[in-house]
């Protein structure tokens, strides 16, 4: 499994020896598998890691557990630490999101700050093949477009998430023959949440009642998706160039005669490409 994800990191040029990677520790199995992995690999090529534990000011003691074992895991790796202690639920209200989004967003923030004070150059996160596959269900249900059906990339700028090569049970497994303990966020059992819901009802029933690889199958065809979508990218630029013209001041001038030599399915790609840029 570690050389699985070796490789998964060389395929997609995630990591080298000169980078500083801020990687996101909750403490959770998927964290905890990420970080001992990254600290393996860092003995074999040289980059550094700063590990970043945001504590939510939820969950009371359960929390503060989480927080202390963090830092007893990174001592004993020799890994450079950095806790936050945050007000979830005070930014929740105050921005009028669930608590799931306030966290989301908290979090993004915190390791964006962390990248640039510690001259960081990469932003690892441990997201795995099940997370991928509930975003797919999520963005299907809601609505999305030819991105949204390409799930979590593996890296987009800064970020990169290693572990999207793996599902859930083979982290654990992975932790489990090695002795490795980790924390459990009692909060992603309960049903308070659509992303737990889908978690432990939607994915668990395709599985069992439909076809045991569902979320491996999801991972291959998300894969697919986010060749698909830069190659549409590349084209829609391509056609782009050859019928819009900026004339600065928010105005663009479309060439009708070369607009309609635009295949027809990359007509709306290159209509919002105008839009964005004239906006």
């Amino acid at each position: 499994m570690y050389q699985r994800v070796k490789e998964y990191i060389r395929r997609y040029h995630m990591l080298d020896g000169k980078d500083r990677v801020i990687t996101g520790v909750s403490g959770g199995a998927d964290s905890i598998c990420l970080l001992f992995m990254l600290s393996k690999m860092s003995l074999e090529s040289g980059f550094t890691i700063v590990a970043v534990h945001v504590h939510h000011g939820l969950r009371g003691d359960a929390a503060d557990g989480d927080a202390a074992y963090v830092e007893d895991i990174c001592r004993e790796l020799g890994i450079k630490l950095r806790t936050f202690h945050e007000d979830v639920q005070g930014y929740a209200r105050k921005k009028g999101l669930t608590l799931e989004e306030a966290g989301r967003d908290v979090r993004r923030r915190i390791f964006e700050k962390v990248l640039e004070q510690e001259k960081g150059t990469r932003i690892a996160l441990a997201h795995h093949q099940n997370d991928n596959a509930e975003t797919l269900v999520l963005n299907l249900c809601r609505g999305c477009g030819l991105r949204g059906l390409g799930g979590i990339a593996p890296i987009a700028g800064a970020w990169i998430h290693p572990l999207l090569c793996l599902k859930r049970e083979e982290i654990e497994s992975y932790l489990g023959n090695r002795g490795i303990s980790y924390c459990t966020d009692e909060s992603n059992l309960s049903d308070d949440y659509t992303r737990n819901r889908v978690r432990a009802h939607v994915l668990p029933y395709l599985e069992d009642q439909v076809n045991s690889q569902t979320v491996r199958h999801m991972s291959e065809t998300m894969e697919q998706m986010r060749m698909l979508g830069e190659y549409i990218g590349r084209e829609t630029e391509r056609y782009a160039k050859s019928c819009i013209r900026y004339e600065g001041e928010g105005r663009a001038v479309l060439n009708k005669e070369n607009f309609l030599q635009v295949p027809e399915a990359l007509r709306q790609a290159v209509l919002h490409e105008m839009l964005c840029r004239a906006a």
